[in-house]
């Protein structure tokens, strides 16, 4: 049918504890985005995005899960932080942008730019196991200095913190997961809140765009595309794509994605930075996307009272356990703290 399609809206899940949180208010929308979501699990694709808590000085975090069928990271955390911690977050942040383009400036024709295509050379692949899911997420809690040190690396580097994490996170895959001459691609996330209104500032208000990245460009490299990218309205386009189901209905939406669905390993992964939040009596908050057979490697970094964390969750058919993931962090992590010694894994 049409327009939103109502639905009961599923509780937070504590993964290590018995019965559910309830979010702190029941919303019944299911929205245009979050149709997508629920295609995905009529093919048995794992939905859930993962947050984790650190508290008490505890080495672990608590880990909740919660359905993306409702919410992006920016819409659900506040919620269960607010449930969790009794913290209220206030506004929820905004993107850069602040109207949405019409059509004509979308779909006009504009001059393009060749990146290079993606070629995953995985070191294992295995399609058969594209019916598991993956596994619980594993996160790495650093300190302060260690936070601080990664924005210095980024400033040497020439670019925003978020893009050097995406940038040295790819140098691991290429250390840890794949062979160092893929051409790897990334989804990275657009928050259109204050360009446009969902169902409400919960829902999915997150676009994106496809980063593609070679072994051979450094991360003023990975800006220029980034910046070029969005200057080609590439998030707006696929905004409107994602939110057709406004106008074919949830059947539509299940066709297109049953015809559109990609192959094993066809991508590296997403990215998810939920930005910095204060939070008192937090030590701090970690984040996992869903993932997919398609899309692999689920990346999260939060920064948290001056603590910043990396997350990641891997899908069976890349061989992905828990081990693995462990190993990617400290490469990660090992990257993101100087351009030193990415430069000599690099060379």
């Amino acid at each position: 049918m049409n327009g939103m399609a109502r639905m009961p809206v599923p509780d937070f899940f504590p993964t290590l504890a018995t019965g559910p949180i309830a979010l702190p208010e029941k919303r019944q929308i299911l929205d245009h985005v979050g149709m997508w979501y629920a295609a995905r699990a009529r093919h048995g694709i794992d939905e859930r995005m993962w947050f984790g808590l650190y508290r008490n000085g505890l080495p672990s975090a608590q880990w909740y899960t919660c359905s993306h069928r409702y919410s992006d990271g920016i819409g659900a955390l506040p919620l269960l932080l607010r449930k969790t911690c009794f913290h209220d977050v206030g506004d929820l942040p905004k993107g850069r942008e602040e109207r949405q383009p019409g059509w004509r400036d979308v779909w006009l024709p504009k001059k393009s730019r060749c990146w290079p295509r993606a070629r995953l050379y995985w070191n294992s692949l295995l399609p058969s196991l594209s019916h598991c899911q993956s596994h619980v997420p594993v996160s790495m809690l650093l300190g302060v200095m260690q936070s601080r040190a990664i924005d210095r690396a980024a400033a040497r580097a020439g670019v925003s913190t978020t893009l050097w994490l995406l940038w040295t996170a790819d140098r691991a895959l290429r250390e840890t997961l794949a062979g160092k001459h893929s051409v790897t691609s990334w989804v990275f996330p657009v928050n259109l809140r204050g360009a446009v209104t969902a169902a409400d500032m919960h829902a999915n208000h997150c676009s994106g765009i496809n980063l593609h990245v070679s072994g051979n460009g450094d991360a003023r490299k990975l800006k220029e595309q980034m910046v070029a990218r969005l200057a080609s309205q590439e998030h707006w386009r696929n905004w409107m794509l994602l939110t057709v189901g406004r106008w074919i209905g949830q059947s539509g939406v299940n066709i297109l994605f049953r015809l559109f669905r990609e192959r094993a390993g066809r991508h590296a992964g997403s990215y998810s930075n939920l930005g910095e939040w204060n939070v008192p009596g937090l030590d701090g908050i970690s984040c996992a996307a869903p993932g997919s057979p398609a899309y692999p490697v689920s990346l999260g970094t939060v920064l948290c009272n001056g603590r910043r964390t990396l997350a990641c969750r891997l899908h069976p058919v890349i061989g992905g356990n828990a081990r693995l993931a462990l190993d990617f962090l400290r490469c990660w992590r090992s990257l993101s703290l100087g351009t030193d010694e990415v430069a000599a894994r690099t060379n």
